[in-house]
C-alpha cells in the first residue's frame, strides 16, 4: 500500500486564469507605456501619412489608410523635439487623438510667410527661416512628374518640340523647359507627391483635382547625366519671381569653373551672388545630380555630395519654373524629376504665434486640408441647467455652407421630436444635449477664441513607422520609417 500524502492535485484552471490575467496586464501596460498601433483616418498629414477615401456619389469605392506604430515610451523619458511627428490628445476634444508634425517649441515665436516657416526667440530678434533636417525633407519633397503628365508632355525642347519621356539623348546643344505640370508657374497642387497609382485614381474624383492659387518657389531638380566629349556646360535654372538661380556643371570641353549664381530681378539691388566649385564632368561617365532652392538656400549636389551652396534673401514673388541647358555639345539625361516643397498656408485667424511655456505648435504636412494649430478655435456655450461656474468650452466646428452638418460639427442644432435641440461636445469629449431655447447669450468676444497650442501633458507618443497598407487597387505599397 502506498504512503498517504497531503499534496493537492494541480489546479489547471487556476494556472490558466493567472497566465491569462498576466497576459492582459502586460498587453495593457505595453499599449500604455511602450507601443501602440493607430490608423490614419484623414488626409491632414498626406502624403507623409495617407488617409484617403475615394467615393462615387457618396459611396466608398476604395481607400488607402496608413497603419502606424507609435512609440509611447520616449516621451515618458524626454520632451518632444522639433519636426517630430507626434500623437496627442486634441486640446478641444481630449477623447480624440490627433497626429501632426511639431514645428513650434515652448517660449518662441513662429510665423508663416512666403510659404515657409519662420522662427525667433522673442520680438527683439530677427526672424529666421526654419530649415528642416534632410530626413524630414525626404518626406516633404513632393514629386511633380508622376504618372501621365498634362497633355502627355514632360519637357519642351527648343523649337517647341515635345519630350514625352523623363529622359533625353541629345547629340547637340539644347535647352529644355519643364512642362509636366501644364505650363506656367508651379502651383500648390493637391496631387503632387502621391504614388502613381493613387494619382491615377485622384484624377477621377473632383475633390482631389484641386490646386490653390499659391505658386511654389522652393524646388528641386534631380536626374542622371552622361556627358559627351564635346559638352562644355550643363546648367540647371530655377526661377523664383523675376530672379534666376543658375547651377553650372562644367563638361569635358569646359574652359571655366562651374558655379552657383543668381541673376536678381530688375527691382532688386542686392550685390552679385556667386559660389564657385572646381570640377569637370568626364565624358561617358554617369553622374547623379540634384539642384535645389529651399528655404532661401541654393544647393548643388553631385553623386550625393553637396559641392556648392549659396544663401539668398527671401523672395515675396514665388512664381517659378525650371529649365535645363546643354551648351557646346550633347549628353544623355535620364530619370529627370522636379520636386516641390510644402507650401505652408497662413491660418484663418493669424499667421504669427507666440508659444507659451509648456506648449507646442503643430501643423499637418498637408496644409491645404489640415485641422491644426492655425485653425483650432474654441466655442463657449452657457445654458440653463448646465454646469455651474461659467460657460462650457468645446471645439468650434462649423457646418457646411449649404446648412448641412459634418459628422464632427460642433455644436449641432437640429429639430427633433422634442423641439429644437442643441448637441454640444465639450473639451473632455462629453456630449451635452439640451433644448436650444435654454441657451443663454454670451458677448461676441467671449464666445469664440483661437486655441493654437498643445500642452505638454497632452502629447502621448511619436509616430515610428508605417506598416500597412499594401493596396493592389491603387498600386501603393506603404512600409517605411516616419521622419
Amino acid at each position: 500500500m502506498g504512503t498517504p500524502t497531503n499534496k493537492r492535485p494541480p489546479q489547471r484552471w487556476r494556472e490558466n486564469l493567472e497566465a491569462f490575467t498576466v497576459a492582459i496586464v502586460m498587453a495593457v501596460m505595453l499599449k500604455y507605456f511602450a507601443v501602440e498601433a493607430y490608423q490614419i483616418p484623414t488626409g491632414s498629414m498626406q502624403p507623409t501619412l495617407m488617409g484617403s477615401e475615394f467615393r462615387e456619389r457618396g459611396t466608398l469605392v476604395g481607400e488607402v489608410k496608413d497603419r502606424i506604430l507609435v512609440d509611447k515610451l520616449s516621451f515618458h523619458l524626454r520632451d518632444p523635439e522639433r519636426f517630430e511627428v507626434v500623437i496627442f490628445k486634441y486640446p478641444l476634444n481630449r477623447a480624440q487623438n490627433f497626429v501632426k508634425r511639431l514645428v513650434g517649441m515652448p517660449g518662441e515665436q513662429v510665423r508663416i510667410q512666403y510659404g515657409d516657416l519662420w522662427q525667433r526667440t522673442d520680438s527683439t530678434q530677427p526672424w529666421k527661416v526654419l530649415r528642416r533636417p534632410e530626413g524630414v525633407m525626404d518626406e516633404h519633397w513632393k514629386a511633380i512628374d508622376i504618372g501621365e503628365p498634362a497633355r502627355g508632355v514632360h519637357w519642351m525642347a527648343e523649337g517647341n518640340r515635345s519630350i514625352t519621356a523623363r529622359e533625353l539623348d541629345a547629340a547637340a546643344p539644347t535647352q529644355l523647359t519643364f512642362a509636366a505640370h501644364g505650363g506656367g508657374s508651379i502651383l500648390d497642387s493637391y496631387q503632387h507627391g502621391y504614388p502613381a497609382g493613387m494619382q491615377d485614381a485622384m484624377r477621377r474624383y473632383p475633390e482631389f483635382r484641386r490646386s490653390n492659387a499659391n505658386t511654389v518657389g522652393d524646388l528641386r531638380v534631380t536626374g542622371e547625366i552622361t556627358p559627351s566629349a564635346s559638352l562644355a556646360m550643363f546648367a540647371i535654372e530655377l526661377g523664383e519671381g523675376a530672379r534666376r538661380y543658375r547651377f553650372e556643371l562644367p563638361g569635358p570641353a569646359a574652359k571655366e569653373a562651374g558655379s552657383v549664381r543668381v541673376e536678381w530681378a530688375r527691382n532688386e539691388s542686392y550685390p552679385p551672388a556667386r559660389a564657385e566649385h572646381a570640377l569637370r564632368l568626364e565624358a561617358g561617365r554617369t553622374y547623379h545630380f540634384a539642384a535645389q532652392n529651399l528655404d532661401d538656400l541654393l544647393a548643388l549636389e553631385l553623386d550625393g555630395e553637396r559641392i556648392a551652396t549659396l544663401e539668398v534673401p527671401p523672395a515675396a514673388d514665388q512664381n517659378s519654373g525650371v529649365k535645363l541647358a546643354l551648351t557646346g555639345g550633347g549628353a544623355r539625361l535620364v530619370d529627370l524629376q522636379v520636386w516641390r516643397d510644402i507650401f505652408y498656408t497662413e491660418g484663418s485667424f493669424a499667421s504669427e504665434w507666440t508659444i507659451p511655456a509648456g506648449h507646442y505648435f503643430m501643423l499637418g504636412d498637408n496644409t491645404q486640408d489640415s485641422s491644426d494649430g492655425r485653425e483650432w478655435r474654441a466655442i463657449a456655450l452657457r445654458w440653463r441647467g448646465g454646469p455651474e461656474g461659467g460657460p462650457v468650452l468645446g471645439n468650434a466646428r462649423e457646418g457646411l455652407a449649404d446648412g448641412r452638418y459634418r459628422p464632427d460639427s460642433n455644436p449641432i442644432r437640429e429639430l427633433t421630436s422634442a423641439g429644437s435641440t442643441t448637441f454640444f461636445r465639450d473639451v473632455y469629449g462629453e456630449l451635452h444635449v439640451f433644448p436650444r431655447s435654454d441657451e443663454q447669450p454670451l458677448p461676441a468676444d467671449a464666445q469664440y477664441a483661437p486655441v493654437p497650442f498643445v500642452p505638454r501633458e497632452l502629447i502621448t507618443g511619436r509616430a515610428l513607422a508605417v506598416f500597412w497598407p499594401l493596396s493592389f487597387a491603387f498600386d501603393t505599397y506603404r512600409m517605411k520609417w516616419i521622419r
